[in-house]
C-alpha cells in the first residue's frame, strides 16, 4: 500500500511538473511575441500575433480580404496579421516591394501551397526558373497573339448571345454571372488547349473546373507556411467531408489538365506537319527550348503549367466581368453614360459579327475604359495577400518604419485599393469620374489587380480582352435589368451608393450570390 501511494505521488508530481512546464514555456512564448518579438510594436489581432492558425481561420471565413480592410481601418498601415507577417497598406510598398529586385524581395512559402505537384510559373520561387518559364510563355499571352485568336473568343461571345437571346424570347430571368463563369472557361479551352471545354452549349455545371476548392486549399494551407508541406501530405488522410471536398477539387483540376496536356501533345505527335498546327498556349510551350540546354519541358511541367491556366484562367475573368456589370446596374446614370457612348461610337454589328473586337473597343471608348479601371480598384478580385520576405540584414524602411530582416511583408489588394489616405474618403464609391482628375490618375500605376512588377500576372492582356469584349457587345446589344424589383427601387432611392458588394473570397473573391437579371434587345442608334 504504500509502495503505491509512493509511486502514485511520483506520478503525480511528474504531471505536475509538465503541466508546468508546459505552462511556463507557452507563457514565456506569448510574453515574447507580445512585448519583446520585433514585430511587437505592430498593432493587430491578439491571436494573429502568437499563431497562423488565426490567417487559416480567416480564410476560411471567406471574409479574409475585408476583414483585413476593416483591421486596417482601425489600426492605420500596418496591421499584424501573423506572427511574423505584416500586411501594409502605405503607398511607398508597391513599388518596394513588387517593381524592385525579385532577388531583395523574394515570395515567401505562402506560394508553395497553390501548385497540385510542382510549382508552376505562378508559385516558382527560383527566380531563375521563373525567368525562363516566363519568356517561354510570354508570346502566347501577348497583344499580337490575343489578336490572332481573337476569332474563338468571338465564337462563343455567338453561343453566349443566341442563350441570352432564348432568356429574352421566353421572358425569363437568368444568373448572369453563371453565363459569363461558362462563357470563360470555354474561352479559356480554346485559347489554351485548342478545344472547348463545352460548358455552354451543353449547360452542364459538372463540366466546371473545381477552381474554388484548389484556391480556398492553397490560401489556408498556405497561410501556415511552417505546416504547408506536411499539411499537403497528410491532410488528405483525415476523414472530413469537406476537407475531401476541397482535395478532390485540387485532383480533379490537375487530372483535367493532365488530360488536356496528353491530348494536345498526341494531336501534335500525329500530325503530319506541325507547323500548320493552331498555336494554342499550350503548343507554344511544348515546341519551346531551354535558351541554355535547347531540352523541351517535361511532360509534368506542361502539366503545372496547364494546371496553372485553368486555375487562373477561368474564375478571375468572369467574377471581374461579373462585378463589372453590377456596378453599372447599380448605377443607372453611369450605366446610361456606358451606354451612350457605345451607341455614338461602335457601328452596329453585322450579322455575322459576333462580338466587337478588342482593337475597337479599347481605342474608342474612353468612359468604359475608365470603369473598367475603377471597377478593378473598388473590387479587386485577385485578393490574396501577395507576401514578400525582407532579405536585406539591415530591414527595410517603409512609411517611416523599420521592417526588420526575415518578415513577411504583403499587400492585400482589396485593403490597398481602399485606404482612404490614398483614395480618399469616397474610396468604397463606383466613380468612374474619378479617373479625370490628373493626380487620381496617376495613381493607376499603384493599382495591383493583376499584381505588378516581373510578378505581373502574365494573363493579364487575354483577361482584358475578354472583359472589354464582352462588357462592349452585351451592353451594345442587350438592355439589363436587375431582376429583383424591390432591389432597383433601392437603387432609386440611393440605398446603393457609396457601398461595396457583398462578395467572398478564397484568396480570389467574387460576388457573394447570383446576379439574377431579365434582358431585352436594344435598338441602338445606328446612324454613326
Amino acid at each position: 500500500m504504500a509502495v503505491s501511494s509512493i509511486v502514485y505521488l511520483e506520478s503525480t508530481s511528474a504531471g505536475y511538473f509538465i503541466l508546468a512546464a508546459i505552462l511556463s514555456v507557452s507563457l514565456a512564448y506569448v510574453i515574447y511575441q507580445r512585448l519583446f518579438h520585433p514585430l511587437a510594436s505592430y498593432p493587430g489581432p491578439f491571436l494573429a500575433s502568437l499563431t497562423d492558425l488565426w490567417q487559416v481561420g480567416q480564410f476560411l471565413s471567406l471574409k479574409q480580404p475585408y476583414r483585413l480592410t476593416e483591421l486596417h481601418e482601425k489600426y492605420g498601415p500596418f496591421v499584424r496579421y501573423g506572427p511574423d507577417k505584416l500586411s501594409v497598406t502605405s503607398e511607398d510598398a508597391i513599388a518596394l516591394l513588387y517593381q524592385k529586385s525579385a532577388r531583395s524581395m523574394p515570395k515567401t512559402e505562402f506560394y508553395d501551397a497553390y501548385g497540385a505537384k510542382i510549382p508552376n510559373v505562378f508559385g516558382m520561387r527560383d527566380e531563375m526558373m521563373h525567368s525562363i518559364r516566363r519568356r517561354h510563355m510570354s508570346h502566347s499571352f501577348s497583344a499580337a497573339y490575343v489578336r490572332g485568336m481573337e476569332q474563338y473568343m468571338d465564337h462563343n461571345c455567338g453561343i453566349l448571345r443566341a442563350k441570352i437571346d432564348k432568356f429574352v424570347d421566353r421572358g425569363e430571368a437568368f444568373d448572369l454571372k453563371k453565363i459569363l463563369h461558362y462563357y470563360v472557361i470555354d474561352v479559356l479551352g480554346e485559347l489554351a488547349f485548342s478545344q472547348s471545354f463545352g460548358v455552354q452549349e451543353s449547360d452542364d455545371e459538372s463540366k466546371v473546373p473545381p477552381v474554388v476548392e484548389h484556391s480556398l486549399l492553397a490560401a489556408a494551407t498556405g497561410a501556415w507556411p511552417a505546416m504547408t508541406m506536411s499539411l499537403k501530405a497528410w491532410l488528405p488522410k483525415v476523414p472530413h467531408s469537406g476537407l475531401r471536398a476541397l482535395f478532390k477539387g485540387r485532383s480533379d483540376c490537375a487530372s483535367l489538365a493532365a488530360q488536356c496536356v496528353q491530348r494536345r501533345v498526341a494531336e501534335l505527335a500525329d500530325s503530319k506537319d506541325g507547323g500548320k498546327q493552331r498555336k494554342d498556349i499550350l503548343t507554344n510551350l511544348v515546341i519551346a527550348t531551354d535558351p541554355d540546354t535547347g531540352e523541351h519541358l517535361k511532360q509534368k511541367d506542361l502539366e503545372a503549367e496547364a494546371f496553372g491556366f485553368i486555375i487562373a484562367g477561368t474564375h478571375t475573368t468572369s467574377a471581374t466581368t461579373t462585378l463589372l456589370l453590377y456596378h453599372l446596374l447599380h448605377a443607372p446614370d453611369i450605366m446610361s453614360k456606358v451606354v451612350l457612348e457605345l451607341d455614338k461610337n461602335l457601328v452596329a454589328l453585322d450579322h455575322d459579327q459576333a462580338a466587337y473586337s478588342v482593337s475597337t473597343v479599347e481605342n474608342s471608348l474612353p468612359y468604359l475604359r475608365q470603369c473598367v479601371r475603377e471597377n478593378f480598384r473598388v473590387t479587386p478580385v485577385f485578393t490574396m495577400p501577395l507576401a514578400r520576405r525582407v532579405m536585406a540584414a539591415e530591414g527595410v524602411m517603409i512609411g517611416g518604419c523599420h521592417i526588420p530582416k526575415g518578415t513577411s511583408v504583403a499587400v492585400c489588394n482589396h485593403a490597398f485599393h481602399h485606404n482612404p489616405d490614398v483614395w480618399g474618403p469616397d474610396h468604397n464609391s463606383f466613380d468612374p469620374g474619378r479617373w479625370d482628375d490628373p493626380e487620381t490618375a496617376s495613381k493607376a500605376r499603384l493599382l495591383m489587380h493583376f499584381g505588378l512588377g516581373g510578378r505581373q500576372c502574365i494573363g493579364k492582356t487575354v483577361a482584358q480582352a475578354n472583359i472589354y469584349k464582352l462588357a462592349s457587345t452585351l451592353l451594345r446589344l442587350y438592355d439589363f435589368q436587375l431582376a429583383d424589383s424591390e432591389e432597383r427601387m433601392a437603387i432609386n432611392r440611393g440605398e446603393f451608393q457609396g457601398k461595396i458588394p457583398r462578395m467572398i473570397s478564397v484568396g480570389i473573391s467574387d460576388l457573394e450570390g447570383p446576379l439574377m437579371v431579365t434582358a431585352k434587345r436594344r435598338e441602338p442608334n445606328t446612324s454613326t
